[in-house]
């Protein structure tokens, strides 16, 4: 605990974003429309005629398609959709020549796949690194003389585009790995040998190599993953998705207007972690970016394009928004609700029809959902009296907390085996429930030889072995899962509608900068791997390997909290504490768009007055940066973290997060009667006396009552129950979580 690649190289393992730049190939003509047209592709594949079935395949296409119409301003008209047994080989073919062919040279285009992935022998001699050919896999692929579409033929369907910009996206998987999951799945399929069946269609071929290195020199391409790393399908907010692509559809929900490709891939990164954290995983895939270095920091959308809509021209929203209807009892619909996540618990803010900016403390009312009716979500107002408009607009403020109960599996085992070990789960865990194949489960556990293992969801990643001699292993998995446990509850306090961005790293990560690749392209990895760090010991020198020390840098004069899950699943709060310096960044106030250090250095003298060290035990820690724009909502976060501080770890025989379910239900009712979302990020440890110089973290930080002038922004305008913030000043926050890793 803390004590205070290019596609025709052969690197398109799991997700291809390209971003194809208006340098329309030669012969192209001239615009006939300054503003342009959005044109959409959306292809999604479950049911395979001769292969695995997905589970998460339409679910991507339906989120995908909603925050492009509702987001991003795509008319629902441009976009078009095949799905299942429509996706066949020459079906899918036909529909990107003729998107290909429609698209004008001031047109933005979208194509998105969703579905397996697989590899075959190149036969070109175009694939130098791994001499493969990256495929997809249509539903009919695989059967018959089916053969998969290989990237040669993507490259020249896309060559002849004369697009100002296409976005491609493919969430498949070509490394080949496999799961031991029913609820995560690959999705990947063995390379294709059936080479006689492409032999004869390289043979018929044009010899010519002009489409490589027209293409490549256009677009920006991500990767979900290195070639080695899989991409998963599963388990996120009650639906099953590819993981990469709801990772990305969070990422373009939540990006500004100019967002540049960098930026996305930054949100992707974000939200990849959160599932790590919530599926206790050590780690995730790695997306890459790759692109001419100039175009790592254009917009990927221009933030200046407008669509044509009925004959006016709108703009796109700032969120994306669902549709709010009235319903008996006083009750509202949100329309397709389970599409951005309406899950039981969360929690929306509505706005009146025709609504496009969303600002914080602008929203007509506060609802929060009870019940998921097919695809739309039923949700019961915070204020009974306000009526809602059909036709209002309703944006998240929280997801839905993540459950009182952490839904484990145990695999086959002896009879009598089985017994015992659920003997002792319930008598360790009084937070677990255990269940069958018929519902997911976030965590696995099976037996080899004298000892069990504790497994991540997708039966590959082994969390944690203990030997079965006895029954002290209990005790262990208890303190794993509550670790994943508590950091899950904390994530979930998130504000997804936020103004402001917060960017949080340790500084003892190597920083992963471009480097430019063959053909002046420029390769930029995300950083989904958590921070690697020691254990100090008494004597040992203080260094940024045992040590933490934050770079953070927000986009508004904020204040900021900093709170930590420990690898026990202890919960504290790391910043402000009672050890800093008073000039040190006082109430955690810091300066809009100023990078600052926390602590400032690792060498005696320090102006923080504190220092984060690590001491036993290992594991994984979970750092969460919170930044609000007001003291108030600050002083919430820190006061009910430390309603809990130090009561968190397994207490006996049982697993103490009730008190932090109980207790952050109360932050998320205080946080959403004041009309505002607030976002949690658990990223706390608290100096030990034995391996820091630093006094005993216990002692509880008194933080003083919210200042008048903030307090009088919270106006009763109605007679009742509703506390509307004053427009001018509407309290915002956000946050942001680092991943640690402790070794001895």
């Amino acid at each position: 605990m803390i004590r205070s690649r290019m596609f025709s190289a052969g690197l398109l393992p799991i997700l291809l974003l390209w971003f194809v730049w208006s340098m329309g190939l030669a012969g192209a003509t001239a615009p006939t429309d300054s503003q342009g047209t959005k044109r959409a592709l959306l292809i999604g594949i479950n049911k395979y005629k001769a292969v695995p079935k997905l589970q998460g395949s339409l679910n991507d296409i339906e989120t995908m398609r909603h925050v492009l119409v509702t987001r991003w301003g795509f008319p629902e008209g441009n976009i078009a959709i095949l799905t299942d047994e429509q996706a066949t080989r020459a079906n899918m073919l036909a529909a990107l020549e003729q998107l290909a062919q429609r698209a004008g040279p001031q047109d933005t285009v979208y194509i998105h796949y969703s579905g397996h992935g697989s590899q075959v022998e190149d036969l070109s001699g175009d694939e130098p690194d791994d001499h493969l050919d990256e495929t997809l896999i249509s539903q009919d692929g695989r059967s018959g003389d089916v053969r998969d579409i290989t990237d040669d033929e993507l490259d020249a369907i896309f060559s002849t585009m004369r697009a100002k910009s296409a976005f491609i996206v493919l969430d498949s998987c070509h490394s080949g790995t496999a799961t031991r999951s029913l609820d995560i799945r690959t999705r990947s399929i063995p390379p294709d040998t059936r080479l006689e069946l492409y032999k004869a269609t390289e043979a018929a071929k044009p010899r010519t190599r002009a489409i490589v290195p027209v293409v490549a020199s256009r677009y920006v391409l991500m990767t979900g993953a290195a070639s080695h790393q899989e991409a998963l399908d599963g388990p996120v907010e009650g639906r099953y998705h590819g993981f990469f692509t709801y990772s990305l559809s969070k990422s373009l929900s939540q990006a500004g207007p100019g967002a540049s490709p960098r930026e996305i891939l930054i949100g992707v990164e974000r939200e990849l972690k959160r599932i790590q954290t919530h599926f206790g995983r050590a780690s995730m895939p790695e997306p890459q970016l790759e692109a001419p270095p100039d175009l790592l920091e254009k917009s990927l959308f221009s933030p200046s394009a407008t669509i044509p809509q009925g004959g006016s021209t709108a703009h796109p929203a700032r969120l994306p928004w669902l549709e709010v209807r009235p319903t008996d009892g006083g009750l509202v619909t949100l329309i397709h609700g389970q599409l951005l996540g309406a899950g039981p618990g969360s929690t929306w803010a509505v706005y009146p029809p025709g609504e496009m900016n969303f600002s914080p403390g602008r929203a007509v009312a506060i609802v929060t959902v009870s019940q998921i009716m097919g695809k739309d979500s039923v949700a019961k107002p915070h204020q009974t009296h306000i009526p809602i408009q059909s036709g209002s607009r309703a944006v998240a403020l929280l997801p839905s907390p993540p459950g009182v109960k952490v839904p484990l599996r145990i695999l086959d085992m002896p009879t009598e085996q089985r017994k015992q070990i659920e003997e002792v789960l319930n008598r360790n865990l009084h937070n677990i429930e255990l269940v069958g194949a018929d519902k997911p489960a976030r965590f696995l556990v099976d037996t080899q030889a004298k000892n069990l293992r504790l497994l991540a969801a997708d039966g590959l990643h082994i969390l944690a072995t203990f030997p079965l001699d006895n029954d002290r292993w209990g005790a262990g998995l208890a303190a794993t899962v509550s670790r994943s446990a508590n950091a899950s509850e904390l994530l979930t306090l998130d504000n997804p509608s936020s103004q402001i961005k917060i960017h949080a790293r340790v500084l003892n990560a190597t920083s992963r900068r471009p480097t430019v690749a063959n053909r002046g392209i420029a390769v930029v990895a995300a950083d989904t791997q958590p921070a690697q760090y020691r254990i100090r010991r008494s004597g040992d020198p203080r260094t940024q390997r045992n040590s933490l020390q934050l770079e953070i840098r927000a986009t508004a004069d904020s204040y900021l909290t900093i709170v930590d899950v420990d690898s026990e699943g202890g919960m504290n709060l790391l910043f402000p504490n009672q050890y800093q310096q008073g000039n040190f960044y006082p109430d955690g106030r810091i300066l809009a768009n100023k990078t600052v250090k926390i602590p400032d250095s690792l060498q005696a003298g320090n102006k923080a007055g504190f220092y984060w060290d690590y001491s036993p035990p290992k594991g994984t820690d979970t750092i969460r940066v919170f930044s609000s724009t007001d003291l108030h909502t600050a002083q919430l976060f820190r006061q009910h973290i430390q309603s809990f501080q130090g009561t968190t770890r397994p207490q006996g025989n049982q697993t103490a997060t009730r008190s932090v379910s109980a207790v952050l239900k109360t932050l998320r009712e205080e946080l959403t009667t004041r009309g505002i979302i607030t976002v949690a990020d658990t990223t706390s440890h608290v100096p030990d006396q034995a391996a820091a110089d630093l006094p005993s973290p216990n002692t509880e930080v008194p933080f003083a009552a919210p200042p008048a002038t903030e307090s009088a922004l919270i106006q009763n305008t109605s007679g009742g129950d509703v506390v509307p913030i004053s427009s001018a000043n509407a309290p915002d926050w956000t946050a942001t979580t680092v991943t640690v890793s402790i070794s001895e």
